[in-house]
């Protein structure tokens, strides 16, 4: 299998693939914000199976793929991995869609499709990944920082999850520090460390981890939140909330960060858990909606690349 013939974790892609398609995607955006729409997906559909809810990600996948002259078609949530063998699925879809995107809990589900199917199939979600939503930070970086990034600092303050293995890989290939801020045993794992330390080496650059927030944040350029308690996690609520309160984005925080450091959420956002109202209403910091804007022009970029 070619897994640069498909999005399963970032970690598949290079540095130039990266950003590639971020300028791609700034160029979509601009053409939407100039009133232009490519026809780059028409003709094309785009198989969607979502076996975890959505807010963000099922909108921007429906849109832009609609936005590019394509057509979404919904699976139902038992139509894979339950009723028949995946292998059997990935190859019936193969024949019938362009391309394949999945949002679930297992990465080995993502990995089957594209072994089995010979479509390109985008990891919308995983347990253990989401290269989108590290895309459309990656664009926002742009966006803000300007096209070079390098030795800018991204400091992750909660939980080593999905999110963070994800916006580690963008910034190791982007030439940006990233910084871990968690209580102990909630790090990321070492395999995922592994993957990212010679690249972080070679970049010049450097991967940390604190169990204190507030020497993570001292030299940060944006500090990233996520929620505390991942779907499919709701029975570890009680006992996350108690370790990772003071891992929580507030104003104390930010004020032991530099003066021009940013602020992002993947969202959806519990306030008063990982993050305070105040932070996520204070528009000349927070950039989680613009990020949240990206996922759009960002997964149209996958889309394009793709399924050129």
């Amino acid at each position: 299998m070619n897994r640069s013939k498909h999005l399963l974790c970032l970690r598949d892609w290079d540095t130039n693939c990266v950003l590639e398609t971020i300028g791609i995607a700034i160029r979509l955006k601009n053409e939407v914000r100039n009133g232009t729409y490519s026809e780059r997906l028409k003709g094309k559909t785009i198989g969607m199976f979502f076996e975890k809810n959505s807010l963000r990600t099922i909108v921007t996948f429906q849109v832009g793929i609609f936005q590019l002259g394509g057509m979404p078609v919904f699976l139902n949530p038992d139509s894979i991995g339950k009723r028949e063998d995946v292998k059997d699925v990935a190859r019936c879809l193969s024949r019938w869609v362009d391309g394949l995107v999945v949002r679930c809990f297992e990465q080995s589900l993502v990995e089957q499709l594209a072994e089995y199917g010979n479509i390109p199939v985008i990891n919308a979600l995983t347990d253990d990944s989401h290269p989108c939503q590290a895309l459309a930070f990656g664009q926002t970086c742009v966006e803000h920082f300007g096209d070079d990034l390098k030795g800018k600092t991204v400091a992750f303050i909660g939980d080593g999850n999905n999110v963070a293995n994800s916006v580690m890989n963008l910034c190791a290939k982007l030439g940006m520090n990233f910084t871990l801020a968690c209580p102990k045993g909630y790090e990321l794992k070492k395999e995922v460390i592994n993957v990212c330390s010679p690249i972080f080496e070679k970049m010049g650059t450097k991967y940390r981890t604190f169990n204190d927030p507030k020497e993570a944040v001292k030299d940060a350029d944006i500090l990233y939140s996520d929620v505390w308690v991942s779907m499919g996690q709701e029975d570890q609520k009680k006992s996350k909330r108690e370790h990772f309160l003071p891992f929580q984005i507030n104003d104390e925080l930010l004020a032991l960060a530099p003066k021009h450091c940013k602020v992002t959420h993947c969202l959806p956002a519990h306030r008063g858990e990982e993050i305070t109202d105040s932070v996520m209403e204070n528009m000349q910091i927070n950039l989680s909606y613009e990020e949240a804007e990206n996922r759009l022009h960002a997964q149209k970029a996958v889309l394009c690349k793709l399924l050129h």
